[in-house]
């Protein structure tokens, strides 16, 4: 497995638009990735910070993703909301393991 770690920082007064747009135009795309298994969002308003971990089943179908350009398309959907450029980070998954 691996996963991608998009870091945001949004501007504070299009939080809650940005999460609407997160949940009714990225999800349901991601989940058509071949390859995608999971994403988590979580964050804090008053900040504006968040963080987006996707997972997928091989370092391959991230990459496949990646460098299809999809990823782009969806990170710049929101380029308007952004208080800072968004970084983003992969890694192997090392330990998964669920409570």
């Amino acid at each position: 497995m691996f996963i991608r770690v998009l870091h945001l920082e949004m501007k504070t007064d299009r939080w809650d638009e940005a999460l609407a747009r997160f949940r009714e135009q990225v999800f349901p795309e991601l989940e058509r990735q071949e390859g995608f298994m999971r994403a988590i969002l979580g964050g804090e308003k008053e900040t504006g910070r968040a963080a987006l971990i996707t997972m997928w089943q091989t370092a391959g179908h991230a990459k496949t993703y990646e460098d299809s350009g999809t990823a782009a398309r969806y990170i710049h959907r929101f380029d308007e909301m952004y208080a800072k450029e968004p970084q983003i980070e992969g890694y192997p998954v090392l330990f998964d393991r669920e409570f």
